[in-house]
Formats: C-alpha cells, sequence, structure tokens
C-alpha cells in the first residue's frame, strides 16, 4: 500500500511538472501578459454547440504577441490557403473606445488615398465575384459601397461598407473586421466601438489556439451558467468526460508504474528462491 501510494504521488508530481513547464513555455512563446482570454460570447463561434478548433463561447484563446506574427486578413488567407480557427486569415484582439476587447477577424486591410477614395491592395488576384464597389477605378481607387461576399462561416454572409460614411468619419487606415458567427462588418454596425477602422496600435494581439470548454469555469462561477446552455449545450458534458479522460490516464500511468514495481519484486523474489547455493570457501593448507 506503501508503494502504491508512492507511485500514485509520483505520477501527480510529475503531471504537475508538466503542466507548469508547458505554462512556462507557452508564456515565453506568447509574449503577451496575460497570455490568454475566455471568449464569453458567440459571435465566432459555428452557430450551437462548442466545436474543437473553432472559437466558441467558454473557450480559452491563447494569445500572441502581434509583433511575432504576420497578420494576414481572410483575403488573404482565401488566395494561399491560410486557416485559423475554422476560416480563412487570422483572428485579432483589439481594444475598443467601450466595453471589453472584442476578439474577431481581420477581413480586409483598407488604405485611405488622401483624395476621398480607398485601395485594398489585399483584393488584386481576389476573386471578382466575391467582391465588388459601387465607384471607383478597381482595388486602389474606390469610393461608395464596398461588398464582400460568401463571408461567415456559413460562406452566404454578403457584407458591405459604405466607405464615403467611414471617410467622414475617420480616414486611419485599418482593418475591416467581422465576427464568423455575425451578419455584417463589425464598423458599421458599431460592434468595434470606435470610429473607423482598425489601426495596428488598437490590435493587442493575435489568437494563436484555443483551448475548449476550460473558461466556461469562469462563466459558471459568476453565475452565467445560462448563456452556456443556450449557446454551447455540450460545453459541460465534454468539460465532465474531459476531466474522466485525464483520471483515467493518470490511474493508467499509475498502474503502469505498480506493474513494473511487481515485476520486478516477482523476478527478485524467483532469482533468490532459486539461486544456487553458496559454495563454502576452502582453506588453502588444509585437507
Amino acid at each position: 500500500m506503501e508503494k502504491d501510494t508512492k507511485h500514485a504521488a509520483m505520477v501527480v508530481i510529475a503531471a504537475a511538472m508538466v503542466v507548469v513547464a508547458v505554462f512556462v513555455g507557452i508564456s515565453q512563446a506568447s509574449g503577451v501578459s496575460p497570455f490568454q482570454t475566455v471568449v464569453e460570447s458567440g459571435s465566432m463561434q459555428r452557430g450551437i454547440g462548442s466545436q474543437i478548433g473553432v472559437i466558441d463561447t467558454g473557450d480559452v484563446v491563447i494569445l500572441k504577441d502581434k509583433e511575432r506574427v504576420e497578420i494576414r486578413t481572410f483575403v488573404d488567407g482565401y488566395k494561399i490557403g491560410y486557416e485559423k480557427f475554422g476560416n480563412y486569415g487570422d483572428v485579432i484582439i483589439y481594444s475598443r473606445d467601450i466595453g471589453n476587447p472584442v476578439i474577431h477577424r481581420a477581413i480586409l486591410w483598407l488604405d485611405y488615398n488622401g483624395d476621398g477614395t480607398w485601395s485594398a491592395p489585399s483584393l488584386e488576384g481576389y476573386p471578382a465575384e466575391l467582391w465588388s464597389c459601387t465607384g471607383g477605378d478597381g482595388y486602389d481607387r474606390m469610393w461608395g459601397t464596398l461588398y464582400l461576399k460568401n463571408m461567415g462561416y456559413s460562406g452566404t454572409v454578403n457584407a458591405n461598407l459604405d466607405l464615403d460614411r467611414l471617410m467622414r468619419t475617420s480616414t486611419t487606415s485599418g482593418y475591416l473586421t467581422m465576427g464568423d458567427n455575425n451578419f455584417g462588418f463589425d464598423q458599421p454596425s458599431g460592434v468595434s466601438g470606435v470610429s473607423g477602422l482598425i489601426s495596428l496600435d488598437q490590435i493587442n494581439s493575435v489568437g494563436w489556439f484555443e483551448i475548449p470548454w476550460i473558461g466556461s469555469f469562469k462563466m459558471i462561477l459568476r453565475g452565467d451558467v445560462d448563456t452556456l446552455d443556450r449557446l454551447v449545450p455540450n460545453t459541460i458534458p465534454s468539460l465532465a468526460a474531459a476531466f474522466l479522460l485525464v483520471i483515467f490516464l493518470i490511474v493508467g500511468v499509475s498502474f503502469l508504474f505498480d506493474h513494473r514495481f511487481y515485476r520486478k519484486c516477482k523476478r527478485e523474489l524467483y532469482e533468490e528462491m532459486y539461486a544456487p547455493a553458496p559454495l563454502f570457501p576452502v582453506e588453502h593448507g588444509k585437507q
């Protein structure tokens, strides 16, 4: 029993050391503090229910310093086949004037030309049937209303942005952003809480990878269980299953340690029982 307890304690200590090592490693690689954020809305998920690889309510998203990555927009990602969190392009975390930071996808970078027109260099080579503008001479000189088609996780959202109205509000170049589960861009809907596009200075970090369900602990402790039940009803059962899996792995590893220990004891006992009798030394000079 004492050996069993010792082996179980060794497994727990080893697991704790691994967790600490991973925690420190991710912190150093991330480059931002804190290096994680809990997602508390469903603006990035794919309908109802939590999915691995997608940013859902109750997930923890591990972040990375914007200086350590090259931010690719949805348009850029589409052209080269680059995906993150279930869709093209990178997900950025940006500050707004009112409310918590927003974690949405960078869709397109827009530059103000200084003469009442906008340019979007990334639209070069982007399929013509997926975008249009009511005014302008191509992607490098646009005004009127810009349309981007087949957006969102469903690929059925046709979002638009009034460039003339944007110019009257702000002429700062930046990212056009949108949640995968929303029906339009952040800027005209007021989600961004800022007067214009999202500049590089407003970006806090970039989404690196997600850890599903863990953030739901925070929401449960805060009493926000209704939101979890409404948006991700499979989160708590999935979290319980993951917890049981961890317990099973710890018990399994402990069993392997015990099995090796008992085999060693059995082998030593066998060798002791069947060892040849010792030969008594014969004193030299005596017959």
